[in-house]
């Protein structure tokens, strides 16, 4: 009877064995497809409109205008 109890608790770690082995290669499949595959491209943001400023005038040139 303990001889069959081992066995089965043998049985148990080598199950529980392989069922970590299977979880670590899904979690490695998984991580390595999330580096292969392609990142959405995030959108740039689009540049202001140039809005043209008038040149600007030195002081001298701010007296001659009034």
């Amino acid at each position: 009877m303990r001889e069959e109890s081992q066995i089965d608790d043998m049985r148990a770690a080598v199950r529980g064995d392989r069922e970590r082995a299977e979880q670590a290669r899904q979690r490695s499949n998984e991580n390595v497809s999330a580096l292969t595959e392609p990142q959405p491209a995030e959108e740039a943001p689009e540049p202001p409109e140039h809005v043209e400023e008038p040149p600007r005038r030195g002081l001298l040139g701010f007296f001659k205008r009034r």
